[in-house]
């Protein structure tokens, strides 16, 4: 019961706001991405390391078995390896990530430990390392949040009246968020500095 009275404060001040309307004004729309839903995937983080001279194929094919593919691609750093040697040697970390079905989880840690084996037995240079990263929903939306939309509006408008010398002020006018797209279309004042 104590939220309704600043609830009913802010909807009073967007209706204030709504007559106040200029034409020193800056119109962001916010959209947001969520998950929802009970987790159903798990998120694999699946790293290869290598010599300077392997491609993204020939990951790819050491790789081959997993279902990973070039689409799975996240990164590649590079590294200085320090094994007791007089010299660290250069290496590549190509880093991937795999999601299955939570129900496939025993079988996609198998696979891996056995695709990890196998490189490591070939002892091309190459070494295969994973963990879980966590967990995910495949499902659609539930719910849209109103004040996550109204933040990401705000971060928006001001990233863009900062590069004309301005900032933002007020709301001016609000939609009605849309829930089936997650998104709110806010008119901000616009504050010449």
């Amino acid at each position: 019961m104590q939220k309704l009275p600043l609830i009913a404060a802010f909807f009073l001040s967007l209706s204030l706001a709504f007559g106040q309307i200029g034409s020193n004004s800056i119109t962001v729309t916010a959209g947001q991405s969520f998950a929802s839903g009970q987790p159903d995937q798990a998120v694999f983080n699946v790293q290869l390391n290598s010599g300077l001279d392997s491609s993204l194929d020939d990951v790819i094919a050491a790789l081959q078995g997993s279902g990973i593919t070039a689409a799975n691609f996240q990164g590649l750093n590079s590294f200085l390896n320090y094994t007791g040697a007089a010299e660290p040697t250069q290496s590549l970390n190509w880093s991937f990530q795999l999601t299955t079905p939570l129900a496939k989880v025993k079988d996609t840690i198998t696979t891996l430990s056995s695709l990890q084996a196998k490189i490591a037995a070939q002892n091309n240079g190459l070494a295969l390392s994973f963990s879980i990263q966590g967990t995910q929903s495949s499902g659609q939306p539930a719910a849209c949040s109103l004040t996550g939309l109204l933040g990401s509006a705000q971060t928006q408008a001001q990233n863009l009246a900062g590069g004309a010398g301005a900032s933002v002020g007020n709301i001016l006018a609000m939609s009605s968020p849309t829930p089936s797209a997650c998104t709110l279309t806010v008119k901000f004042a616009l504050v010449r500095d």
